[in-house]
Order: structure tokens, then sequence, then C-alpha cells
């Protein structure tokens, strides 16, 4: 009897755990948030464009690949950084852009799950980053802004003194144009108020990188006067014109 209850207990002990389905896997995958892994990233080359796998980390505000031990690049600024998905013009599958006011870089996932979880992981540590932004400035933030070319008025409708910014696009707005912007969502357009929220000097900088008249050159090159909006416009004519501009662009004048 001795022996046999031993044997019981041995047999118990060594029990292993039920193995989860595909189905609970994945589903499991899809909950956990990623913040570490591997991309490849998209560069720029003397024979054309090159894949480089690398070893990459969301950390804190930013998106950083390892270079060496203990060593990492900051690629990304995720409070001035928008994530959106590839079309049909990249050579690869699940792709995505990260695009910032100085240009957007292509990555590649290993996996499409893989591409899906960056996606919303990059998106939501964007947003958190933003949230918990710490002021650095003392006030001069607006007349930076202000001084930027073609700062002075609203990216769209041509406003005087724009209280509010798209800090992913470079710009500034009017109040009426920003709740147009706050309608498209986060990854079409980060709207922040220049005079209520927090702003920090590497949010400057990027605004600083862009402004007004540099992106208009290239998002209003094909407009004409009757395409555009003014101060007086309504709210329809302001959704449409914006929608048209920044979802569709319509405008757009491509390299």
């Amino acid at each position: 009897k001795q022996w046999y209850q031993r044997r019981v207990r041995g047999k118990r002990s060594t029990r292993r755990r039920p193995k989860l389905s595909k189905k609970d896997s994945v589903a499991r995958l899809r909950k956990k948030p990623k913040t570490s892994g591997y991309l490849y990233v998209r560069q720029r080359s003397a024979l054309g464009h090159k894949w480089i796998l690398m070893y990459c980390v969301i950390d804190d505000s930013w998106l950083k690949c390892l270079v060496a031990e203990d060593d990492f690049l900051e690629l990304e600024h995720l409070p001035t950084t928008t994530v959106k998905p590839v079309g049909n013009e990249a050579s690869r599958n699940s792709c995505f852009y990260m695009v910032s006011p100085k240009g957007k870089r292509c990555y590649q996932a290993l996996t499409e799950l893989d591409r899906r979880n960056w996606m919303a992981s990059l998106t939501q540590s964007s947003i958190n980053a933003l949230q918990r932004t710490n002021s650095t400035t003392q006030g001069d933030h607006v007349a930076r802004m202000h001084a930027i070319a073609g700062n002075s008025v609203c990216a769209d409708c041509g406003a005087p003194d724009p209280e509010w910014a798209c800090i992913d696009h470079g710009i500034t707005i009017c109040i009426d144009c920003s709740g147009v912007h706050r309608s498209l969502g986060v990854n079409i357009s980060k709207v922040r108020s220049l005079l209520l929220d927090n702003w920090t000097d590497d949010i400057i900088t990027c605004m600083e990188s862009k402004g007004n008249s540099r992106f208009n050159e290239r998002y209003e090159h094909h407009a004409s006067a009757a395409d555009k909006i003014s101060c007086d416009s309504s709210r329809v004519e302001r959704d449409v014109f914006i929608r048209r501009k920044y979802v569709e662009k319509a405008f757009y004048r491509k390299d």
C-alpha cells in the first residue's frame, strides 16, 4: 500500500499542465503588449534600399534599437510619431510606417500577428507619452511656434493667431479646424493646445523642423483657390477639405 501511494504521489508531481489550444495561444499573444523584439528596418543606401534586422525596444518616449551591448540608438520619438499601415506600395508583407515631422520610415515585423501587436503597442505608447509629458519651457513656446514660417495663421483656413497644433505634422491650426482634426483620430492627427497642454523642448524642436509653409507646399500643392477654405467657412466645409487634405491626400505632391 505504501509503495502504491508513493507511486501515485510521484505521478502527480510529474503531471504536466494541459496544453493551450492554438486559438487560446493566439488570443493570449494578442492581449500581451509588444515592448521589444526584432524588426526589419528599411534604410537608404547607395544601391537603393536595404532591410536591416534590428532588436527594437519601446523605452519611455522612444523606439530604440540595440547597436551594441547595453547601447541603444533612438529611432523614433513616439509623442511626435504616428503609426500607419502600409498598402500595396511595400515590396514585403507585415510592414508598417512610422511617420514623424522629419519623414517616414518603413518597418517589417516577423509575422502578421507581430505587426498588429507592434502597431497597437507603439500607438498606445505614443498616447501614454503625451499624457505624462512634463513642461520644460516657461511660456515662450507659443512665440516660438508662431515664429516658424507660416505658423502665425492656421495651416488649413488661414485664421490668425492659431492656438492649437498637430504635432505629428508640425503645423499650427485654429480651434475650429482642431475639432475636425480630433475627429480624424490620432492615427491621422495628434492635436495639442499651445496654451493648455505642456510642451517639451524635443517636441518644439520637431515642430520647428516643419512649419505650416513647408508642410502646405506638399499637402496643398495641387489645391486650387476653389478647393481651399477660409476662416469664415462652415464646419461642413472644413470637414470636407481637411479630410481630402489629410486622409485622401487629394492635393499631395509626390516626390
